[in-house]
């Protein structure tokens, strides 16, 4: 009897876990004059699908930091949810720390940290090409001008430097 309880132990031990899915509201605090993603931090397990859902008729979308995610890991830059109720959603394949905000609101602070597993080491993060620095530069320029990037607070403005 024992012998059989073990096997059957070990064969649900090495059956997969099911991947899990996690919602990111995506709010537009008009009362509060704030846009934020509800929570603004989330640690998840390898393999588990996050969904960012828009809770108003705003446009938002998010975006890695070129700087921002796992060497060896990819970025990610999601379609603009411009409805309330559209959703979006990233697989997260490898573990670390994943930085992002909504371009048209991060001078509003709007930004938010997956944590798939454990943190990103120092030292651990993806450093940027030229090629992808600029890519993220324009992706900003579609929103502001070169005046605005002076009034950016720090955690943009450095990043942009890069």
């Amino acid at each position: 009897m024992k012998p059989t309880l073990a096997i059957i132990f070990l064969c649900l031990a090495s059956l997969p876990l099911q991947a899990k899915e996690h919602f990111i509201q995506v709010v537009s605090d008009y009362k509060n004059m704030r846009m934020v993603f509800e929570p603004p931090s989330l640690s998840i397990k390898k393999g588990d699908k996050v969904t960012w859902v828009n809770q108003a008729d705003e446009s938002h979308n998010m975006v890695t930091y070129p700087d921002g995610f796992p060497k060896g890991a990819q970025g990610f830059v999601s379609p603009y949810l411009e409805k309330k109720g559209e959703k979006w959603s990233h697989t997260f394949t490898n573990e670390g720390t994943y930085q992002y905000h909504c371009i048209p609101h991060v001078m509003m602070g709007m930004r938010g940290t997956v944590t798939v597993e454990k943190p990103t080491p120092p030292g651990g993060f993806h450093k940027p090409t030229v090629a992808e620095s600029k890519t993220y530069r324009d992706m900003m320029l579609k929103f502001f001008d070169e005046e605005d990037f002076k009034h950016m607070p720090a955690y943009v403005s450095e990043r942009l430097k890069k």
